[in-house]
Protein backbone atom coordinates (compact mmCIF):
# COMPACT_ATOMS: atom_id res chain seq x y z
CA UNK A 1 0.00 0.00 0.00
CA UNK A 2 1.26 3.54 -1.30
CA UNK A 3 -0.12 6.16 1.68
CA UNK A 4 0.47 9.13 -0.52
CA UNK A 5 -0.53 12.92 1.19
CA UNK A 6 -0.40 16.74 0.14
CA UNK A 7 0.95 18.46 3.44
CA UNK A 8 1.25 22.34 5.39
CA UNK A 9 2.05 22.46 8.72
CA UNK A 10 1.97 25.77 10.50
CA UNK A 11 4.80 26.20 13.45
CA UNK A 12 4.40 28.21 16.55
CA UNK A 13 5.41 31.88 16.18
CA UNK A 14 5.92 34.37 19.19
CA UNK A 15 4.18 36.96 17.19
CA UNK A 16 1.16 35.25 16.11
CA UNK A 17 -1.70 33.18 17.73
CA UNK A 18 -0.93 29.23 16.96
CA UNK A 19 -3.74 27.07 15.80
CA UNK A 20 -2.81 23.99 17.22
CA UNK A 21 -5.36 21.75 15.06
CA UNK A 22 -4.04 18.91 12.54
CA UNK A 23 -6.80 17.88 10.06
CA UNK A 24 -6.17 14.27 9.12
CA UNK A 25 -8.01 14.05 5.51
CA UNK A 26 -9.42 12.15 3.09
CA UNK A 27 -11.87 12.34 -0.06
CA UNK A 28 -14.44 10.27 -1.52
CA UNK A 29 -14.73 7.86 -4.31
CA UNK A 30 -13.05 9.45 -7.68
CA UNK A 31 -11.59 12.43 -6.20
CA UNK A 32 -8.37 13.51 -4.67
CA UNK A 33 -6.45 15.25 -2.22
CA UNK A 34 -7.35 18.47 -3.29
CA UNK A 35 -10.87 17.98 -2.64
CA UNK A 36 -10.44 18.14 1.10
CA UNK A 37 -8.25 20.96 1.01
CA UNK A 38 -10.75 23.00 -0.92
CA UNK A 39 -13.03 22.07 1.50
CA UNK A 40 -11.23 23.12 4.92
CA UNK A 41 -9.91 26.28 2.85
CA UNK A 42 -13.61 27.07 2.89
CA UNK A 43 -13.65 26.49 6.28
CA UNK A 44 -11.22 28.97 7.25
CA UNK A 45 -12.20 31.62 5.03
CA UNK A 46 -14.35 34.89 6.00
CA UNK A 47 -16.98 35.62 4.10
CA UNK A 48 -19.50 34.06 1.64
CA UNK A 49 -18.52 31.08 0.09
CA UNK A 50 -19.83 29.39 -3.76
CA UNK A 51 -22.49 26.91 -3.42
CA UNK A 52 -20.74 24.55 -6.46
CA UNK A 53 -20.13 21.32 -4.64
CA UNK A 54 -22.38 18.82 -7.01
CA UNK A 55 -21.95 17.80 -10.64
CA UNK A 56 -25.63 17.10 -10.84
CA UNK A 57 -24.39 13.21 -10.05
CA UNK A 58 -24.29 12.89 -6.40
CA UNK A 59 -20.12 13.10 -7.03
CA UNK A 60 -18.24 16.41 -5.71
CA UNK A 61 -17.18 18.49 -8.45
CA UNK A 62 -13.30 19.75 -9.23
CA UNK A 63 -14.12 23.05 -7.49
CA UNK A 64 -15.70 22.37 -4.85
CA UNK A 65 -16.69 24.83 -1.96
CA UNK A 66 -13.53 27.58 -2.04
CA UNK A 67 -13.31 31.16 -0.53
CA UNK A 68 -14.76 34.10 -2.29
CA UNK A 69 -13.25 36.22 0.28
CA UNK A 70 -9.77 37.57 0.24
CA UNK A 71 -9.15 37.42 4.15
CA UNK A 72 -8.66 34.61 5.59
CA UNK A 73 -8.89 33.77 9.94
CA UNK A 74 -5.70 31.64 10.01
CA UNK A 75 -4.25 29.06 7.89
CA UNK A 76 -4.85 25.49 8.54
CA UNK A 77 -2.02 22.87 9.39
CA UNK A 78 -3.40 19.76 7.53
CA UNK A 79 -2.19 16.06 5.92
CA UNK A 80 -4.16 15.54 3.37
CA UNK A 81 -4.55 11.72 1.77
CA UNK A 82 -5.15 10.76 -1.62
CA UNK A 83 -7.29 7.31 -1.92
CA UNK A 84 -4.80 3.80 -2.17
CA UNK A 85 -6.49 2.67 -5.06
CA UNK A 86 -5.95 4.84 -8.92
CA UNK A 87 -9.44 5.29 -10.75
CA UNK A 88 -8.18 3.68 -14.50
CA UNK A 89 -8.78 6.46 -17.08
CA UNK A 90 -10.76 8.70 -15.42
CA UNK A 91 -8.79 9.95 -12.65
CA UNK A 92 -8.72 10.31 -9.31
CA UNK A 93 -8.44 7.66 -6.75
CA UNK A 94 -10.92 5.43 -3.92
CA UNK A 95 -10.02 4.30 -0.64
CA UNK A 96 -11.77 0.33 -1.40
CA UNK A 97 -12.89 -0.78 -3.97
CA UNK A 98 -17.03 0.13 -5.54
CA UNK A 99 -18.89 -2.44 -4.19
CA UNK A 100 -16.68 -4.18 -2.18
CA UNK A 101 -18.06 -6.74 0.47
CA UNK A 102 -17.39 -5.36 4.80
CA UNK A 103 -14.52 -7.29 5.24
CA UNK A 104 -12.46 -5.86 2.64
CA UNK A 105 -13.37 -2.22 3.11
CA UNK A 106 -12.48 -2.96 6.67
CA UNK A 107 -8.77 -4.55 6.00
CA UNK A 108 -8.35 -1.46 3.78
CA UNK A 109 -9.43 1.14 6.49
CA UNK A 110 -7.03 -1.12 9.02
CA UNK A 111 -4.39 -0.66 6.60
CA UNK A 112 -4.78 2.90 6.39
CA UNK A 113 -4.38 3.04 10.14
CA UNK A 114 -1.49 1.05 10.85
CA UNK A 115 -0.02 3.29 8.32
CA UNK A 116 -0.86 6.61 9.48
CA UNK A 117 -0.87 6.59 13.19
CA UNK A 118 2.77 6.50 13.72
CA UNK A 119 3.09 8.90 11.19
CA UNK A 120 1.26 11.33 13.86
CA UNK A 121 3.38 9.98 16.60
CA UNK A 122 5.95 12.34 15.27
CA UNK A 123 7.05 14.93 17.96
CA UNK A 124 5.81 17.53 15.01
CA UNK A 125 2.85 16.88 15.62
CA UNK A 126 3.31 16.64 19.74
CA UNK A 127 0.57 18.33 21.48
CA UNK A 128 -1.88 19.01 18.28
CA UNK A 129 -5.02 18.10 18.59
CA UNK A 130 -5.75 15.74 15.71
CA UNK A 131 -9.32 16.27 13.48
CA UNK A 132 -10.65 13.86 11.00
CA UNK A 133 -12.81 15.29 8.42
CA UNK A 134 -13.38 12.66 5.53
CA UNK A 135 -16.10 12.74 2.56
CA UNK A 136 -18.28 10.15 1.61
CA UNK A 137 -15.41 6.75 1.10
CA UNK A 138 -13.06 9.45 3.23
CA UNK A 139 -15.99 9.68 6.43
CA UNK A 140 -16.38 6.43 6.52
CA UNK A 141 -12.86 5.45 6.71
CA UNK A 142 -12.55 8.57 9.57
CA UNK A 143 -15.12 6.63 11.11
CA UNK A 144 -13.17 3.51 11.54
CA UNK A 145 -9.87 5.39 12.43
CA UNK A 146 -11.33 6.27 15.37
CA UNK A 147 -13.28 2.64 16.09
CA UNK A 148 -9.84 1.27 15.54
CA UNK A 149 -7.64 3.88 17.38
CA UNK A 150 -9.84 5.40 19.42
CA UNK A 151 -7.70 7.48 21.77
CA UNK A 152 -5.94 9.02 18.86
CA UNK A 153 -8.42 11.69 17.48
CA UNK A 154 -9.89 14.80 19.33
CA UNK A 155 -12.47 15.30 16.49
CA UNK A 156 -14.10 13.61 13.45
CA UNK A 157 -16.07 15.39 11.02
CA UNK A 158 -17.76 12.77 8.62
CA UNK A 159 -19.71 14.42 5.86
CA UNK A 160 -21.99 12.10 4.41
CA UNK A 161 -19.73 9.07 5.04
CA UNK A 162 -21.19 5.35 4.05
CA UNK A 163 -22.17 2.84 6.37
CA UNK A 164 -22.32 -0.40 5.36
CA UNK A 165 -22.33 -3.39 8.02
CA UNK A 166 -21.74 -0.96 10.60
CA UNK A 167 -24.97 -1.84 12.24
CA UNK A 168 -23.67 -3.63 15.61
CA UNK A 169 -20.64 -1.63 16.19
CA UNK A 170 -19.82 0.03 19.61
CA UNK A 171 -17.20 2.90 19.89
CA UNK A 172 -15.50 3.47 23.28
CA UNK A 173 -13.93 6.35 22.32
CA UNK A 174 -13.69 10.40 23.81
CA UNK A 175 -13.62 11.87 20.14
CA UNK A 176 -16.76 14.35 19.37
CA UNK A 177 -18.49 13.77 16.22
CA UNK A 178 -19.63 15.80 13.29
CA UNK A 179 -22.21 13.71 11.06
CA UNK A 180 -24.05 15.38 8.23
CA UNK A 181 -26.29 14.25 5.49
CA UNK A 182 -28.55 15.43 2.53
CA UNK A 183 -32.27 14.69 2.98
CA UNK A 184 -31.97 14.08 -0.32
CA UNK A 185 -28.71 11.76 -0.20
CA UNK A 186 -29.70 8.52 -2.29
CA UNK A 187 -26.16 7.53 -2.43
CA UNK A 188 -25.96 6.81 0.92
CA UNK A 189 -28.88 4.16 1.45
CA UNK A 190 -31.32 5.82 4.47
CA UNK A 191 -30.58 2.99 6.92
CA UNK A 192 -27.08 3.18 6.59
CA UNK A 193 -27.45 6.67 7.35
CA UNK A 194 -30.13 6.13 10.60
CA UNK A 195 -27.55 3.61 11.37
CA UNK A 196 -24.41 6.00 11.50
CA UNK A 197 -26.38 8.29 13.74
CA UNK A 198 -27.48 5.60 15.78
CA UNK A 199 -23.99 4.49 16.66
CA UNK A 200 -22.50 7.60 16.68
CA UNK A 201 -25.22 8.99 19.37
CA UNK A 202 -24.25 6.26 21.43
CA UNK A 203 -20.59 8.00 22.12
CA UNK A 204 -22.39 10.49 23.99
CA UNK A 205 -20.58 12.90 21.58
CA UNK A 206 -22.15 13.69 18.69
CA UNK A 207 -23.57 16.79 16.95
CA UNK A 208 -26.09 15.77 14.21
CA UNK A 209 -27.03 17.86 10.75
CA UNK A 210 -29.01 17.15 7.90
CA UNK A 211 -29.34 20.08 4.90
CA UNK A 212 -32.95 20.19 3.22
CA UNK A 213 -32.94 19.19 -0.12
CA UNK A 214 -28.97 18.50 -0.48
CA UNK A 215 -27.93 15.28 -2.19
CA UNK A 216 -24.55 13.47 -1.83
CA UNK A 217 -23.31 16.79 -2.14
CA UNK A 218 -21.43 19.57 0.16
CA UNK A 219 -22.85 23.10 0.83
CA UNK A 220 -22.07 26.47 2.43
CA UNK A 221 -25.06 25.85 5.71
CA UNK A 222 -22.22 22.62 5.78
CA UNK A 223 -18.78 24.39 6.09
CA UNK A 224 -20.60 26.79 8.64
CA UNK A 225 -21.81 24.30 10.84
CA UNK A 226 -18.16 22.45 10.21
CA UNK A 227 -16.65 26.41 11.78
CA UNK A 228 -19.32 26.52 14.22
CA UNK A 229 -18.28 22.79 15.27
CA UNK A 230 -14.86 23.47 15.57
CA UNK A 231 -15.61 26.61 17.47
CA UNK A 232 -17.31 24.92 20.14
CA UNK A 233 -14.39 22.55 20.51
CA UNK A 234 -11.76 25.26 21.78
Amino acid sequence: MQLRMTSQINVPQAVSPFDDRLFVMFHGYGNDEREMIRIIDAVYAVGDLDNDSDNGDGSPDDTGPHPTATTVTATPSYLSFRGTYDRPYMGGAYWYPDGCGVEERRRACTAVGEALVPLLDNPLFANRRKILIGFSQGGYLSYRLVLEHPDTFDEAILMSPSFKGEETAQIDSPTRFLLAYGSEDHTIPLDDQRNARRVLEATGHLTYREYAGMGHAIRDEEIHDIRTFLTDAK
